[in-house]
């Protein structure tokens, strides 16, 4: 199956993608330090600049796109324009690119505040150019990570799929645990952690603390902004898994249930 990467960053997503055996066709980033690392990474493979470029006939067709559209103007951090703000209305070219290139599945991330800034935004203009959706939060910590960073994940696919039998993607699997009961705030490894899943982060990682220092040197701020605008691995890595598991079961209801000739 081949994957088209939208606002790609440093390919922090694209690595989850193809550790399970995707493809990349394409991927389309602004930031010249994260187009250098996708570059590296993926010799030969097609980046293009801006999304506005991204259409149905100059790119290679795809199975799946992936991708976060920015957060900017729909986070708690930013200033609110909200869906229609400049940089975080570039969703509005995310649901053309699925209206013309129709990919089997789409896999939308953003910050959790989309719930309640644009997510009836996006319902309708998936809606309008014909598909349906699932989504959940997903905390980081859930996976191992040493914070929550708690991320909308949506997972979009042609309406007509939806059938009564058809089993929800994004429907919990015995693969994704949250690890323990939330106490409070928690001090581990100097780091505050607070919310819902705050004692998740300590239970479910092992790995070593990475803060958001900055030790003054310009290809560590590009390093950090790449990280900070990232979705974890491993979060996106369970998503896909569940989507080709969807789509496998999809095919062999489709042979089971197909006359014989």
């Amino acid at each position: 199956m081949y994957v088209g990467s939208l606002f790609s960053g440093a390919g922090l997503g694209d690595i989850a993608a193809e550790a399970i055996g995707l493809s990349h066709a394409w991927f389309c980033e602004c930031d010249p330090f994260a187009r250098a690392v996708l570059e590296r990474r993926w010799p030969g493979v097609p980046v293009y600049h801006d999304v506005r470029d991204i259409h149905g006939q100059n790119v290679k067709p795809v199975d799946i796109v992936i991708g976060g559209f920015p957060c900017q103007d729909i986070s708690c951090a930013g200033k609110g324009a909200g869906i229609t703000g400049e940089r975080s209305g570039l969703w509005s070219e995310y649901a053309r690119i699925l209206r013309e290139l129709r990919p089997r599945y789409a896999v939308v991330e953003n910050v959790k505040a989309l719930l309640g800034r644009g997510l009836d935004r996006v319902l309708g203009d998936l809606a309008e150019v014909g598909y349906d959706a699932e989504w959940d939060v997903f905390p980081a910590a859930a996976f191992g990570a040493p914070h929550l960073r708690e991320r909308v994940i949506l997972v979009a696919y042609p309406g007509g799929d939806r059938r009564p039998a058809r089993a929800p993607i994004l429907a919990p699997g015995g693969d994704l645990a949250i690890h323990g009961q939330p106490d409070g705030p928690v001090d581990w490894n100097g780091l505050r952690l607070a919310g819902p899943q705050s004692q998740a982060a300590v239970s479910a990682y092992s790995g070593p603390v990475v803060c958001r220092v900055d030790d003054g040197g310009t290809h560590w701020l590009d390093r950090l902004r790449c990280l900070g605008n990232g979705i974890t691995p491993a979060v996106l890595r369970w998503v896909i898994k569940r989507i080709l598991s969807a789509s496998k079961n999809r095919s062999l209801r489709s042979t089971l249930n197909r006359k014989p000739d």
